[in-house]
């Protein structure tokens, strides 16, 4: 834990993309993408914060995490999915632990996004189940992408397109992870009425987000009252109704801005805003720059 910087968020080490430039045996575009094997330096056997997307895949052995306070046994086979400002702990791990893992910052991870179809269902059900257990065959066909990445990795060092090489790479990795034929693996068999009535709220947001900013109307949908609903949602996730709508609309935004030419005032409507400066100030509680900052850093 000397190798790098972990600031205090409360009781939660908050764990930084930069982390990874100093990491023995790792493969890094610095601040973008990194692919890397050994867990150990990382201190994950203390709450973790991540500010990163991983992708984990178990080649040997096993670990126990905690992922939002959730249990998760990963064994030879298993897709592991982490998305940046979960909370990750590693309990157990076994002496032949042998993952081969991609990570990518908050910012390349957004710009990956916009790539997908209906990225914000996407993300909410990857959020869901993140674990993922593949038959040998489906095992051994993503393990050959990963490697493959890793040796673009290796050999693009000298070409002035290196980001954009890998990126495209990564971008095909991602989609064959997501549409890989595989059954999700959740904590419990049967699920609970709260995680039953969290899922159908997901999906209502994921449809009306930007028409509806309220919980009251996901609460009258779902045919229970919005303090109920908040607290369905704390229970599940560790944040209330309200603030996962915002996330949502906060998310479409970044897509908006960042994926077409569309003028400000003209996402302000889209989304459903009451007028552009009320759009600016949401934006910038939620995001931390204006719109217009925002569109120019991704410019």
């Amino acid at each position: 834990m000397t190798n790098f910087q972990l600031h205090k968020n409360g009781n939660i080490r908050t764990a930084d993309f930069s982390m990874l430039n100093y990491l023995q045996q790792v493969n890094v575009l610095p601040d973008k993408i990194a692919m890397f094997t050994n867990l150990k330096e990382f201190g994950l056997e203390n709450y973790v914060k991540v500010q990163a997307a991983v992708l984990l895949l178990v080649k040997r052995g096993s670990v126990e995490v905690e992922l939002d306070l959730k249990t998760y046994r990963l064994e030879a086979g298993s897709l592991f999915i982490v998305f940046p400002e979960q909370v990750l702990k590693a309990k157990k791990a076994s002496d032949d632990f042998d993952p081969i893992c991609i990570a990518c910052s908050k910012n390349m991870i957004e710009e990956l996004i916009i790539r997908f179809d209906d990225n914000t269902r996407l993300i909410l059900k990857t959020r869901e189940n993140p674990l993922h257990q593949l038959d040998k065959q489906k095992f051994e066909q993503l393990k050959e992408s990963f490697e493959f990445l890793k040796k673009k990795f290796e050999t693009s060092e000298t070409n002035t397109c290196r980001l954009q090489v890998l990126k495209n790479f990564l971008i095909g990795l991602l989609y064959e992870c997501i549409g890989m034929d595989h059954e999700p693996m959740t904590t419990d068999v049967v699920k609970s009425r709260g995680q039953v009535l969290f899922s159908q709220f997901i999906d209502l947001v994921v449809e009306h987000h930007r028409e509806q900013h309220s919980v009251k109307f996901y609460a009258d949908e779902l045919g229970i009252t919005p303090k109920y609903l908040s607290a369905v949602a704390e229970e599940q996730t560790g944040k209330n109704a309200k603030r996962w709508i915002d996330e949502h609309i906060a998310l479409d935004a970044k897509v908006l801005l960042r994926s077409s030419s569309r003028d400000i005032q003209k996402v302000s409507k889209i989304l459903n805003f009451p007028d552009v400066s009320f759009f600016g100030k949401f934006f910038k509680r939620l995001v931390g720059v204006s719109p217009k900052a925002y569109r120019k850093t991704a410019e």
